[in-house]
């Protein structure tokens, strides 16, 4: 095995890719490999594969990531991805202004970045997903676009993929076993799907360590397509449209359940009675609730009544409109201290 690693040639970047399961120390090529590599690496610093799942796990064969339309993140259309990638500095300055139109991002130049001394003959070879070969996949141009960003890594010796992909990173030390980790997730055998969509492993972060690259830069946020950043009139910012996370964080208005038990009916009575007279209190005495449905009591007392209880003229068993008014004759008052109950 060292004789294997021996011809390999030296990297000349580096990265740390932080998952759910634990860190991947990535060693890149970016002599061997500048066009891929400056790709990835620009990616890595707009944040584009954090939150991502590994969509794509083959036990003993390798773990794949970078799907454009991520559930983790809002949907972009795959023709944004490769303009936004044109004005970044994923594409070098001289060559901007050499060719203005063209292959900018160099698809047909990865073909010369196939390097024999980079072989599939270990795992943890690190690769873009993007075939060098035309195939049904490369056929569709939106899946070909798809394809572009994603990455995968080996998980054993595929010699089969040898000048099919180009190989740009490998796999450094014992973060291997993480790798391996992920790979023992359970998936479909066929489509390399996460068993557990709920929970899935996926990229927290990539941190970038060092890299030849001194034009590499990180691109400002309202030319990001992914992060839905959108620009008023005014060039500015802060136009109308919200972006997915501001519409997810956006508060929703509280509903009461009127279904809950058995309070609904009543909860719909108050609400009535407090619109159909706004001036009254909106709490309501027992008696006057039942006094709307009842024929026999009144929410109104005789005036002579009322007078009459209250200067205790009132004769003991005379009624009026159904009102005992017995009822309301002055009772003695008892004093405080008879209420005292005297010790035996």
């Amino acid at each position: 095995m060292s004789q294997v690693y021996s011809t390999e040639p030296a990297t000349t970047g580096r990265v740390v890719i932080e998952t759910t399961l634990g860190s991947i120390d990535v060693n890149l090529w970016c002599k061997e490999c500048p066009t891929t590599c400056r790709t990835f690496l620009q990616l890595c610093l707009d944040g584009y594969y954090d939150g991502m799942i590994f969509h794509r796990i083959l036990s003993e064969f390798l773990i794949q990531t970078g799907l454009t339309h991520n559930a983790s993140m809002a949907a972009v259309p795959s023709s944004k991805m490769d303009t936004y990638l044109k004005q970044s500095t994923a594409v070098p300055t001289n060559y901007r202004e050499a060719s203005m139109t063209g292959d900018l991002l160099g698809w047909e130049r990865k073909k010369l970045e196939v390097n024999p001394r980079i072989r599939f003959n270990h795992r943890g070879q690190v690769a873009a997903a993007f075939p060098l070969e035309e195939s049904s996949e490369t056929k569709d141009e939106e899946s070909s676009i798809m394809l572009r960003y994603q990455f995968f890594v080996t998980l054993d010796e595929a010699p089969f993929l040898d000048a099919k992909h180009v190989a740009f990173g490998t796999v450094a030390g014992s973060t291997m076993f993480n790798a391996l980790r992920i790979g023992r997730i359970d998936a479909d055998d066929q489509t390399g799907i996460p068993s557990d969509m709920d929970a899935p492993p996926r990229i927290k972060s990539i941190r970038i360590d060092h890299h030849p690259f001194d034009d590499l830069v990180k691109t400002a946020e309202v030319k990001i397509p992914w992060k839905g950043a959108t620009t008023s009139k005014d060039g500015k910012g802060g136009g109308d449209k919200q972006t997915t996370v501001e519409k997810r964080r956006k508060k929703r208005k509280g509903k009461r359940d009127l279904n809950v038990l058995s309070f609904g009916d009543e909860e719909r009575d108050m609400e009535a009675t407090s619109n159909n007279d706004q001036n009254r209190s909106s709490m309501l005495s027992s008696h006057d609730v039942l006094s709307k449905e009842s024929e026999f009591l009144s929410s109104n007392v005789d005036e002579d009544v009322h007078k009459k209880a209250i200067t205790g003229n009132v004769k003991d068993g005379s009624n009026t409109q159904g009102v005992n008014v017995s009822r309301l004759e002055k009772k003695p008052k008892i004093p405080l201290r008879d209420h005292v109950t005297k010790p035996v």
